[in-house]
Formats: structure tokens, sequence, C-alpha cells
């Protein structure tokens, strides 16, 4: 079940509990609440799983770049030689190689800085993703957990309240059976 899921049922447990009779509070199932967060707490490795698999993808773009900067560096030395051979100047030969080899060397080396840079940008912004979920599903769940506490607290002040008027009444009550005797 994703947690987006797990939070819904938690709302669906806000929205089925008892209004007080005094403010603004909810009554609601606290167990139900404590099961949907463990439940929360097993789903967020998915979460981590994602960040694993772009983690990977990432090795992977490294790798063709990588791939791509050695056949561009072979196809650059390829051409060299063959220049080298079919030129009677050796020489200009051998420079217009160095530095085809050298730019190759060059757009290889920007090719693969590129492609670290977006691979870390995707890592980066999974790790942000990650933490900000995981930060709101806490976030959500401390706040629920504070206004349960909170109705709870409330409901056992309304309830001593009204023990005590029960019982001031019972001993006024008390007290006029025997006056009355």
């Amino acid at each position: 079940m994703s947690i987006e899921d797990l939070l819904g049922q938690i709302e669906d447990i806000l929205e089925e509990g008892k209004r007080s009779l005094v403010g603004d509070k909810v009554r609601v199932d606290a167990e139900a609440i404590r099961s949907i967060i463990a439940d929360i707490k097993i789903s967020m490795p998915d979460e981590v799983i994602q960040a694993r698999k772009i983690a990977a993808e990432r090795k992977v773009i490294l790798a063709q770049a990588q791939d791509a900067a050695e056949r561009k560096i072979n196809q650059a030395e390829i051409q060299a030689r063959k220049l080298v051979e079919e030129h009677e100047i050796t020489r200009n030969a051998q420079v217009n190689a160095a530095e085809i080899v050298a730019d190759a060397k060059k757009q290889a080396s920007d090719i693969i800085e590129r492609a670290k840079a977006n691979s870390n940008e995707i890592v980066d912004n999974a790790q942000k993703w990650a933490t900000e979920l995981r930060n709101g599903a806490t976030s959500f769940v401390d706040t629920i957990m504070n206004e349960s506490d909170e109705i709870l607290s409330q409901s056992i002040d309304d309830f001593t309240k009204s023990l005590n008027k029960v019982r001031i009444a019972s001993q006024q009550l008390k007290s006029a059976t025997t006056k009355q005797s």
C-alpha cells in the first residue's frame, strides 16, 4: 500500500471521528492511527529503493558516456593515422592528429562531466524528494498524535468536571435529605 493511501486512511479516520461537544476537537481511534503509522514506516524503503535505482541509472549513464568518449578517441586516432598515411608531409599530419585527439579528449571529458552533473542532480532531487516525503509524513503523523492527545486530555478534563458536579449534587441531595429528616 502506498504512503498516499495510508495517509488517506488517516484522513478517513479523522473524518469518521466523533466531534467533541467542547471546541473543535475530534475523538479518533488512536490504535488505528498507530497501525497506519507502522505501515507508513514499513513503506518508507520504497523511496530508498527508488533512490538506489536512480544511482544505478547514474552508473549506466556514466558508462555510456565513457563508451562514447572512448569511441570518439578511437575515431580520432584512426583519423589521425589515416592523415599520417595519406599525406606526404608527415609532420603536418601529426600536428593535425594531435589536435584531433586533444579535441576528442576534451569533448569526451565534457561529455563525462555533463553526465556526472546530470546524474548527481537526479540523485540529489531523489534524495530531496524522499526526505520531504518522509518529513511531511512525520509532521502529519505528529500533528495527528498531538491533536489526539489534546482531544483525550480535554475529554478527561470534561469528564472530571462532570463527575465533580455529580458529586456536589449528590452531596447537596444528601444534605437536603438529612435536613428534612
